[in-house]
């Protein structure tokens, strides 16, 4: 199966109880709830009045609906998913909170973004550049920001010891076992291909200077256990 129709398939079946899911994982490794994990995002996320946002991998909006209750005058965020019944239950989340007049959802590949360059002042993504290539979802990011732009990412991070090889054979074992226990086959096999795609902070100041991003942040996150794969936070900002 092909990663990215397996992360589709995956996050298809997990659209109606995303959020529940996710926290439990959350708490479970790290020992964050999911709400606490989008609030660090926002809160490192510096956003200014009249600004365009794109949220990648916005899954059921609750990115785009937390950056909203900073109440910033004029801003307008564009959630992209790649995944359909995501965004559906996205659009009911929304309607709901009576914010869809500030938010647009859109399908699309966060690889192939079907925005125009120097689209959006603010690129933010949580939980979500493992699912991809790095080095691609960086140079789309890239080109859709204004010159001058913000580039705010939280995820899994790694270290050397998890780049060993033999650890990584470890790693792909206990999570295709831990996710076919709590999800299903579809979702244990699209968390279990990506240990390979993790970067330590070294690695993501490599691919993020690569792209001459500027002004880049790399900071290790609290984590309940320090033998396991650590949260990271990452900013940085596109030359002028």
């Amino acid at each position: 199966m092909k990663e990215k129709q397996a992360v589709q398939e995956a996050f298809t079946e997990l659209s109606s109880h995303y959020e529940e899911a996710v926290d439990g994982e959350l708490q479970a490794f790290w020992g964050w709830s999911y709400m606490g994990f989008v609030e660090e995002l926002v809160k490192r996320t510096d956003i200014k009045e009249n600004q365009k946002i794109l949220d990648i991998a916005t899954g059921t909006s609750v990115i785009p609906r937390k950056i909203l209750t900073k109440k910033i005058k004029g801003i307008h965020i564009t959630g992209l998913d790649i995944t359909e019944s995501m965004l559906r239950q996205g659009k009911k989340n929304i309607d709901a909170s009576e914010l869809n007049t500030s938010i647009s959802l859109s399908c699309g590949d966060a690889m192939a973004l079907p925005f125009h360059g120097q689209s959006f002042d603010v690129v933010v993504s949580g939980l979500a550049s493992h699912h991809m290539n790095i080095p691609l979802m960086l140079s789309e990011m890239k080109r859709v920001l204004k010159p001058g732009g913000l580039l705010s990412v939280i995820d899994v991070g790694t270290s050397p010891f998890w780049e060993n090889p033999i650890m990584q054979f470890i790693a792909r074992i206990f999570t295709y076992l831990y996710f076919i226990i709590k999800e299903n086959p579809t979702r244990a096999w699209a968390e279990a291909s990506v240990i390979t795609n993790l970067r330590t902070p070294e690695g993501w100041e490599r691919e993020l200077s690569t792209l001459e991003l500027q002004s880049i942040s790399i900071t290790k996150l609290p984590s309940r256990y320090c033998f396991l794969p650590e949260p990271l936070a990452i900013t940085c900002i596109k030359g002028i």
